[in-house]
């Protein structure tokens, strides 16, 4: 059958982009002279954020972690949002080292390093004037705290949980360790909580649409748009006439951008002795409830059909039909097959994979 009138809409599916935070980033283990023995364990949680939001199915697998010589893995809590990974050295660990724990969210892996070093216990010196005993470790503390920036260590109050960031913010750690001899030391470690955008280690954060705002206008341009004042309602049109429409949409950042669309009046045919007068114009647009962007694969929007013969709009059934111009039809990506035919058309976030374009046609 001839397509009359067609047009087509395009939606977009953003999502924003994941941290992956390990507690700690570090452990150093107290050991003898010969580095750490045999038992010794320490641990440290996985958790991640999409964007803000603390995800509270998180993954890390057993058996994936690469742990260096001397020391094994477990994990309990998993799936959670925050599973407990435990290492335990399973022989004398003399050097420094460190594991790979490859922490699971939402089909996403992130590989995390997690750094061991061992404190030995200084050899005590052979008996002389000058003889010196070594210094061991008396105890180490960790805590936490939210920075805005990578280099230089936040100076407020240091908690001794984990500090929830969101995007600009980093996760400041810091080891106070006190030796034997009451000296210690501090050392810091610091992850920075990941941009948004699409899906990815590094993805920006995707924008929504905060509204959509359509307006007519008639002009006497078909490709300069007219610049009048633009109506809330459909502007009736006459022959040599354009009906334009604009759409200017606002994004969640307040930023916004304008598009348009223009359709002409039908001319009236030449004067004869047997001639008619031309056909109006038929003219198809489609209308979202909810916009044209979805966000994190969440909500639905109902798309309506309108059709304008000469600049007046027609009624159209629930089943699509328009009466004698035809029937309303639904198209999906590029299937030549109707997914519907009738007025309106639902569209979920699920069916939609980062875009889809739709198109209705009346045939």
């Amino acid at each position: 059958m001839a397509i009359k009138s067609a047009d087509q809409i395009t939606i977009v599916d953003v999502t924003d982009a994941y941290s992956v935070i390990l507690t700690s980033e570090s452990y150093t283990f107290v050991g003898g002279t010969n580095g750490v023995a045999a038992g010794a364990s320490c641990s440290t949680q996985a958790v991640a954020f999409c964007g803000a939001t603390q995800c509270n199915a998180v993954s890390v697998v057993q058996n994936n972690i690469v742990c260096p010589a001397g020391i094994s893995a477990s994990v309990t809590n998993n799936g959670t949002n925050g599973p407990t990974i435990t290492f335990t050295t399973t022989a004398t660990v003399a050097d420094a080292c460190e594991a790979t724990i490859p922490v699971s969210v939402d089909g996403i892996t992130v590989n995390k390093k997690f750094s061991f070093a061992v404190a030995k216990t200084g050899a005590t010196g052979g008996k002389g004037d000058k003889g010196d005993t070594g210094k061991g470790i008396k105890s180490t503390v960790i805590t936490y705290q939210v920075g805005t920036s990578a280099t230089s260590a936040p100076t407020g109050t240091w908690s001794s949980t984990v500090v929830a960031t969101t995007t600009g913010q980093y996760l400041w750690t810091r080891t106070v360790t006190t030796y034997t001899d009451d000296t210690s030391t501090t050392s810091y470690s610091v992850a920075a909580h990941g941009t948004t955008g699409g899906k990815g280690d590094k993805g920006d954060t995707g924008k929504g649409v905060k509204s959509t705002a359509v307006t007519y206008q008639v002009g006497t341009s078909a490709t300069s748009a007219p610049t009048g004042t633009w109506s809330d309602s459909v502007v009736a049109t006459a022959v040599g006439q354009y009906l334009w429409t604009r759409t200017i949409t606002t994004y969640t950042d307040n930023s916004t951008s304008t598009s348009y669309s223009v359709a002409a009046h039908g001319a009236t045919g030449a004067k004869g002795d047997t001639g008619d007068a031309g056909a109006d114009a038929i003219t198809l647009t489609i209308t979202s409830s909810a916009g044209t962007v979805f966000k994190n694969s969440s909500g639905s929007t109902v798309l309506t059909a309108h059709v304008f013969v000469g600049g007046v709009e027609q009624t159209i059934t629930d089943a699509g039909v328009c009466g004698s111009y035809g029937s309303v039809k639904w198209y999906k990506g590029s299937s030549t097959t109707p997914t519907k035919t009738a007025k309106t058309l639902t569209v979920s976030a699920s069916e939609v994979s980062t875009t889809m374009n739709i198109t209705a046609q009346l045939e």
